[in-house]
């Protein structure tokens, strides 16, 4: 078994042991382990090296293969000639470079894009097998020669810009040569592209392994495709199932443009697959698919772990988006291909924002932004290696950028089915508080109907006595008899008397419906109303967190007994107090705290008697702590009450 199909397998047994362990973890407490994140990250790390193991190396224009090629796809790197603006037949020795394959030769030797040069190279001790070459695509077209033979070519190579014809080409050759030596060289003109050169390596080979070699190749670009674009349709479905859940429709989003991504680079299956498209066109394309990256992945983890409106950074990156796909569609590719600098920096400030939201939601608990960092953190490697390959400054090294953002995927498409059950989690229990609040609705309707009867009853009892009074002093005046003066003013009164017990009434009612809103400014003004109609001052004392936390109250019978407890105490007090009343309600700690002090016409040896005896019993049906006392003339009455809705809300 070879060195890479060990490798293979060693993969599949790693996933199918994960996948275990990965649906064990899920059916039993559903928590994704960290182990699991690190044991992806460590594995990709090991197929990276290993992929890109190279033991041959070209040393100054010579690459001596020392017959090692069987079942081997080896890397052309390491020194090549190189004759900058010359072509083949115009070389010279006196102007031979040296440069380090991969070449871009804006890099080395430091070159202008638009040109055009020769590479080449010696390859010394070929085995005696059919050799393969593959070559990879450059910038922007080239030849290849074999002993100063023509072999194949992209486009068409030229010394001016007018001539030469960019194209996309990746080309597999069979090397027809019974020597065990020959000379390759390869003609590469560049006129429409900042860089020119050759990005990626080429490799050697038996010619059956290089076959394998580019076939699996695509076969990796349509699978990473196939299984970006799963991913992407099944969360657009499921934003369309759950409408207001605008993280899957974002990571749906960029897991379609994510899946152009492989049939774009690696292999460039797609521009194979769609000759009609013009070289530039796919330059375009293949820019836009870039860009459009980073907007997508930005608001898909900003929505996530963030209910604030979109910041400045947020619309900063739409603007730049924005207008740098209409550099890209309304320029030629001389001119847009240079925008992965600035982007490059945006993605730089994208992962600093993004890493500060992250953390945030940590230090609030949320196990899922802890998993999401962590990965988080291991695609911001991947893409700034990706980055490093593509300037040419890390070489050797194919496209790491899209498996890196499968295994980013599937994790984050786990993370977001946490999310889902966190979302049926919720809608459950917005269920439930919805529940909770109609037969709270059910109870306060009751407790209205018994206001009601209790309105009623007072109506009857107070001004129905009351009128009765007047109807009867009405009959007994005789006719054509003349009232005194004190008769009128006793019917006067007694007129005044029956409409301040028809407006008490109708208060009290108000009040108790303007108490079902904000239960303490309701109070508050039926003692302000009581105390005002007698002459007397009122000092009302609470907190906003005591009015807010009061409404969270779910027990109504509390309610209902505290105003009728600060009812019966103000009516006490307006008979037997002088001067200025001073009450305070405080809410701390699940604990009411209600104190009422007031002058008192009260002797010190007297016996306190202010608390009725149905206060006291209505205190201790609530479980409430109550005192009473006279102090310099000073009457002072405090109870506290335990909320206990509010203790077992906080332990929920």
């Amino acid at each position: 078994m070879t060195k890479e199909k060990r490798i293979l397998t060693k993969i599949g047994e790693i996933l199918f042991f994960e996948r275990k362990q990965f649906l064990d973890k899920v059916s039993k407490d559903s928590i994704y382990s960290n182990t699991v994140i690190l044991r992806f990250i460590v594995f990709f790390s090991l197929v990276l090296s290993n992929c890109t193991q190279v033991t041959v190396q070209a040393q100054k224009g010579i690459f001596d293969l020392e017959n090692q090629l069987y079942n081997r796809v080896i890397p052309l790197n390491g020194e090549w000639e190189f004759y900058p603006n010359r072509r083949l037949n115009s070389i010279k020795e006196d102007l031979k470079l040296f440069v380090e394959m991969p070449s871009l030769w804006t890099t080395d030797p430091g070159l202008p894009g638009e040109g055009f040069g020769v590479y080449q190279l010696r390859i010394k001790n070929i085995p005696n097998v059919l050799i393969g070459l593959h070559i990879p695509e450059m910038y922007s077209s080239y030849n290849v020669y074999i002993n100063d033979q023509l072999v194949t070519k992209s486009g068409h190579v030229a010394n001016t810009k007018e001539e030469v014809i960019p194209s996309f080409n990746r080309n597999v050759i069979q090397l027809n040569t019974n020597s065990n030596e020959f000379k390759l060289s390869i003609e590469v003109a560049n006129f429409h592209f900042p860089r020119g050169g050759i990005p990626s390596s080429l490799h050697i080979g038996e010619y059956k392994d290089i076959v394998g070699y580019r076939e699996n190749g695509i076969a990796e670009s349509v699978f990473l495709s196939g299984a970006a674009f799963i991913l992407g349709f099944y969360h657009i479905i499921a934003f369309l199932i759950f409408r207001k859940d605008k993280p899957f429709l974002f990571f749906g989003f960029f897991c379609l443009n994510l899946s152009l991504r492989p049939l774009l680079i690696n292999e460039q299956y797609l521009v194979e697959t769609l000759p009609i498209i013009s070289w530039e066109n796919w330059q375009k394309i293949e820019f836009l698919n870039f860009l459009a990256l980073l907007p997508f992945f930005y608001h898909f983890i900003r929505v996530s772990y963030s209910k604030e409106p979109q910041k400045i950074f947020s619309k900063f990156l739409n603007v730049i988006f924005i207008s740098l796909s209409l550099l890209v569609i309304f320029t030629p590719p001389i001119i847009f291909a240079n925008i992965p600098i600035p982007v490059y920096i945006l993605i730089g400030a994208a992962v600093v924002e993004l890493s500060i939201l992250l953390v945030r939601e940590i230090k609030k608990g949320d196990k899922g932004a802890k998993v999401v960092f962590l990965l988080f953190l291991f695609l911001a490697v991947v893409v700034l290696i990706e980055i490093l390959i593509e300037r040419n400054i890390i070489k050797g090294v194919d496209f790491i950028e899209v498996p890196g953002f499968i295994i980013f995927l599937l994790s984050q498409a786990y993370v977001l089915s946490l999310h889902t059950e966190k979302l049926r989690k919720e809608k459950t229990e917005a269920e439930t508080e919805i529940l909770n609040q109609k037969r709270k609705n059910i109870r306060l309707e009751l407790s209205l109907s018994n206001e009601r009867e209790r309105i009623v009853t007072d109506l009857h009892d107070h001004l129905g006595a009351r009128l009765t009074d007047l109807s009867l002093k009405i009959d007994n005046l005789k006719p054509n008899n003349q009232l005194s003066e004190k008769e009128i003013e006793t019917l006067k009164i007694d007129v005044k008397k029956c409409f301040q017990s028809f407006r008490d009434t109708i208060y009290d009612n108000d009040d108790f419906r303007i108490m079902a809103e904000d239960y303490m400014y309701g109070l508050q003004l039926n003692l302000t109303r009581r105390y005002a109609n007698a002459n007397r001052k009122l000092r009302f004392h609470t907190t906003e967190s005591t009015s807010q936390n009061f409404q969270k109250i779910e027990e109504e019978e509390i309610k209902r007994n505290l105003y009728a407890i600060t009812v019966e105490i103000a009516t006490n007090d307006l008979k037997y107090g002088s001067n200025t009343t001073n009450w305070s309600f405080i809410l701390e700690n699940h604990v009411l705290q209600v104190n009422m002090n007031v002058e008192t016409k009260f002797s010190q040896s007297r016996d306190i008697s202010i608390g009725s005896k149905s206060i006291q019993k209505r205190l201790q049906s609530m479980n409430a702590n109550f005192s009473e006392f006279i102090e310099n003339n000073t009457y002072s009455i405090q109870f506290q009450i335990p909320i206990h809705s509010l203790i077992q809300n906080e332990k929920k």
